[in-house]
This record gives C-alpha cells, structure tokens and sequence, in this order.
C-alpha cells in the first residue's frame, strides 16, 4: 500500500516536533485505507467519519510521544480500533461490547478525548457565528447542506471565486479563533471536520 511508504519513524518525529505538513502528509496518505477500515467496524460513513476525527485528534494532542514509537503505523491502526470500540460502547444500550482490545484504551483518556472532540466543535460553532453574515451562509451551505462552490454561487448569484474565498477565509477564522481558545490545530484537520 502507498501509505506504507509515509508512515515510517521519520515521519512521527516530525509530526513530534508540531510539523503541520507532515501531519498533513499522513493524514491524506492513512485516511484512503484507514475509513474502509474504520467503517467496516462502525457500520456507517457518518460514524466513520466521527471516529475518524477522534483518531487523528488522538494523534496530534499523543505527538509529543510519537518519537518513541516503533512500529508507527501499527500504533496508528491500534488508536483506530481503540476509538471504534469507544464509539461503539458508547452507542451500545442493549449489550455490552466483550473483547479484550475495548479494554486497552484508557478510561480516562478516552473520556478527555471525547470532551475535547466534542469542545473542538463548540468553539468552532462559536466562530462561525462570528462570521459576516454572508460568510456565515456560505459556510453553512458547504458545511451543513453539502453544497458544492459553483452550486452556492448559482444559489447566491455570486461568482464561484468569490464563494471559494469566502470559505477560505472562513476556516481561516474558525482557526484562529480555536488558537485563541488554546487549541493549536493543523488546517489539514480542520477542513476535514468543518467539511
């Protein structure tokens, strides 16, 4: 697999020393084998994409020990699996899920994970209602509707470059507003959340 090729030590250590672009790098090259995988066990793409989220916002706030792992890429499919059984016993409310691997995941990391994911979007709902009106609806068509650039500028009469800034401007704001309320995330991550 080509992911094979990026997810080595190297690129961990990197990641360890907050290098967005090499964050970015194995972001875009896991994500093609990692949501089969994921959603295979989650049953959903929209719980897929949730678990997703948790997975690699478990990577970047773990990177400061991502220097000492070894097998890198055998780490990153253990936290995968780890959040799918978390999601999983969260959903769960007839049984109980039974399997060694739900119980490797720490109790209460898992929980701060979960209070940091669900934070994340908070302040990012925050800083869209921050944004100009106009901005606001652009984002809220791409975001909530699943609306493509040239679909929203048919809908708002307004030309499709001005709809891309619009956006782009927008998530450069969501960000900035996360930096000013202590969390420090890579763009690459962020524009697969507010997608």
């Amino acid at each position: 697999m080509h992911d094979n090729i990026y997810i080595d030590k190297s690129l961990f250590q990197r990641i360890s020393e907050g290098d967005e672009a090499a964050f970015g790098i194995l972001f875009n090259t896991s994500l093609t084998t990692l949501e089969p995988f994921i959603r295979k066990m989650v049953k959903s793409p929209e719980n897929a994409k949730e678990v997703i989220q948790a997975t690699f916002l478990r990577v970047w706030l773990s990177r400061d020990k991502l220097a000492d792992i070894d097998h890198p890429k055998a780490w990153l499919y253990k936290v995968a699996a780890n959040e799918c059984y978390t999601y999983l016993k969260k959903e769960a409310t007839e049984y109980r899920l039974r399997g060694t691997v739900a119980a490797t995941a720490d109790e209460t990391d898992t929980a701060t994970r979960r209070l940091t994911l669900k934070e994340l979007h908070t302040i990012i709902e925050e800083a869209v209602m921050l944004l100009s009106p106009q901005r606001r609806r652009i984002y809220q068509m791409s975001r909530n509707r699943g609306m493509k650039i040239p679909e929203i500028a048919t809908e708002l009469d307004l030309s499709p470059s001005s709809v891309k800034n619009a956006l782009v401007f927008s998530l450069k704001a969501i960000r900035e507003h996360l930096r000013r309320n202590g969390h420090a995330i890579p763009l690459v991550y962020l524009i697969f959340i507010c997608k």
